[in-house]
C-alpha cells in the first residue's frame, strides 16, 4: 500500500500548520537557550576585546573566536532548533526523534565551543576536533530533516527555501573543515587570502542565514501579520536567483576567477534580495492587523540594516576596512535581529501549544501570547538592541575611514566597548523575557 501522496500548496490556498507534528519541547527550546548563551558570551566577548576584536582577520584569535561564536554559538544553535521544530509541523511530516536530535544537538554544542576555544586560543587540535564533530552533528542533523521532508505530505515555498538552505549550511561546514585542517597540514597555498575564506564566508552567511530567514519568513510573517502571502511564483523566483547567484560565486572564489565574474554571480544573489524585500514589504501594506507587533518591528529594522550592509561590503571591494563595518550590520543588524523577532513568535507558540496539551481541564484558561511576558522590558530590549548595532556600527564606519586620527577623538577602545553595552543589555532583556515564557502557566 503506498504512502500518503504528497501535494504541493498553491498559493492561494490556506496552508495547514499541525502542532502535533511537533517534536519534543527540549527539542527546539535547548538550541534555542543554548544559542543565547552564545549571544551573551559574544557581547561579553566584544567589550573585552575591542577593538581588537574588528581588527583584520589574520592571525586575530579574538575575531575569528568573535566570528565562530556568532555562526555556530548563536545563530546556527537558534537555526537547528527551528530546523527540528518548524519542519514537520510546516510540511506535515514525520516529526524528529526526541533521542537523536538531542544527541546531535550536544555534539554540535560541544563541537562549536571547542572550536571557538581553539580560535580564541590559537590551539590547532582544538580547532581540528571541534570542526570535525560539527560537521559530523551537522550531517546527522541534515539527516534527521530530510528524513522529515521525505515524508511531507504538503509542500510550500518556506519548504523549498529551507531544503536550499541545508545545501549551503552542509557545503560551509565542509569547506570550512578543509580550512581548519589547512591551518594544521598546510595542503593548500594562500588559503588565508579572500578567496578560499571568502568561499566559506559567502555560502554561510548568504546561502545558510538568508535563505534560511526568507524561507521561514515566507511561512510565519503572513500567518501572524494577517497578510496574504505573495505568489508562489516569486518566492520561488528569490530561491532560484538567491541560491544561482550564491552557489556561482562560491565557485568563482574557489576557482579564482577574475574579480567581475564573481561580482556578476553577486548582482544575481542581490536581484534576489531586492525580490525578496518587495515581497516582504507587499506583506506589510496588505496586512488586516495594522500596528506593528515585536516581532514585526525586528523584522522591518533587521531589512533596514541589510541595505546599508550590503553597500559596505560591496564597496569593500574598493576599500576593504568597510568590510568590517558591512559585516556588522550583516550579522548583528540583519540575521540577528531577525532571529530574536522570529523568536518572540516561535517560542510562546511552543509554550502556549505546551500548556494547551498539559492542561488539567478543558476549561482551564490559557494565557495569550504576548501575555506571557512584560511588554515594557520586550521593548526596551528592542530600543536597546537597534540602538547597540547602530552605534557600533558607525563607530566601525568611523575606524574605516580613518575618523580616530582627528584630534578630540576618544580611544578607539572605549568608543567600541561603549557603543556595544546597549547590545548586551537588550542581549539581557531579550533572555529575560524568554525566561519568563517558559515560566507561563495557565490562568486559572
Amino acid at each position: 500500500m503506498s504512502g500518503p501522496r504528497k501535494r504541493a500548496a498553491s498559493p492561494g490556498a490556506p496552508q495547514i500548520i499541525d502542532p502535533a507534528k511537533s517534536p519534543p519541547l527540549y527539542v527546539p527550546i535547548g538550541m534555542v537557550l543554548a544559542g543565547l548563551v552564545g549571544l551573551l558570551a559574544l557581547q561579553a566577548l566584544i567589550i573585552y576585546k575591542a577593538p581588537m576584536i574588528f581588527g583584520p582577520f589574520r592571525f586575530n584569535p579574538a575575531a575569528l573566536a568573535a566570528v565562530h561564536l556568532f555562526t555556530l554559538g548563536f545563530a546556527t544553535s537558534v537555526m537547528v532548533g527551528a530546523f527540528h521544530q518548524i519542519t514537520p509541523v510546516m510540511l506535515l511530516g514525520r516529526p524528529v526523534e526526541g533521542r537523536w536530535a538531542l544527541l546531535q544537538g550536544a555534539a554540535y554544542l560541544a563541537g562549536s565551543w571547542s572550536l571557538v576555544w581553539g580560535f580564541y586560543h590559537s590551539a590547532g587540535p582544538w580547532i581540528t576536533a571541534g570542526g570535525t564533530l560539527v560537521v559530523l552533528a551537522l550531517l546527522v542533523f541534515a539527516l534527521l530533516v530530510v528524513r522529515a521532508m521525505r515524508s511531507a505530505t504538503q509542500w510550500t515555498v518556506a519548504g523549498r527555501f529551507m531544503a536550499m538552505a541545508l545545501s549551503f549550511v552542509l557545503g560551509t561546514a565542509i569547506w570550512g573543515l578543509v580550512l581548519a585542517f589547512n591551518l594544521r597540514f598546510g595542503f593548500l597555498p594562500n588559503s588565508l587570502d579572500y578567496s578560499p575564506l571568502g568561499a566559506h564566508v559567502l555560502v554561510g552567511l548568504g546561502g545558510w542565514f538568508m535563505l534560511t530567514i526568507f524561507g521561514v519568513s515566507y511561512q510565519l510573517f503572513p500567518m501572524f501579520a494577517l497578510t496574504n502571502r505573495p505568489g508562489g511564483a516569486s518566492g520561488h523566483i528569490v530561491l532560484g536567483l538567491l541560491a544561482a547567484g550564491l552557489w556561482s560565486a562560491f565557485l568563482a572564489l574557489l576557482l579564482h576567477l577574475p574579480a567581475p565574474v564573481t561580482a556578476a554571480c553577486l548582482l544575481v544573489a542581490a536581484a534576489g534580495t531586492v525580490r525578496y524585500a518587495a515581497d516582504f514589504f507587499g506583506m506589510m501594506r496588505q496586512r488586516r492587523r495594522p500596528e506593528l507587533d515585536l516581532s514585526m518591528r525586528y523584522g522591518v529594522t533587521a531589512l533596514a540594516f541589510l541595505a546599508p550592509a550590503a553597500a559596505l561590503l560591496l564597496l569593500s571591494v574598493w576599500h576593504r576596512p568597510l568590510a568590517v563595518p558591512g559585516a556588522w550590520l550583516f550579522l548583528m543588524g540583519f540575521v540577528a535581529t531577525m532571529i530574536l523577532g522570529m523568536l518572540y513568535k516561535i517560542v510562546p507558540f511552543l509554550v502556549w501549544h505546551f500548556l494547551m496539551k498539559h492542561r488539567r481541564t478543558k476549561t482551564q484558561r490559557l494565557p495569550k501570547l504576548d501575555e506571557m511576558f512584560s511588554q515594557g522590558a520586550a521593548k526596551a530590549g528592542y530600543l536597546s538592541w537597534t540602538a547597540g548595532v547602530l552605534l557600533t556600527g558607525l563607530v566601525l564606519l568611523g575606524g574605516a575611514l580613518g575618523w580616530w586620527d582627528a584630534p578630540g577623538w576618544w580611544e578607539a577602545r572605549y568608543l567600541a566597548r561603549g557603543s556595544a553595552i546597549p547590545n548586551l543589555i537588550g542581549s539581557l532583556l531579550f533572555t529575560g523575557t524568554i525566561l519568563q515564557v517558559l515560566r507561563a502557566r495557565p490562568l486559572d
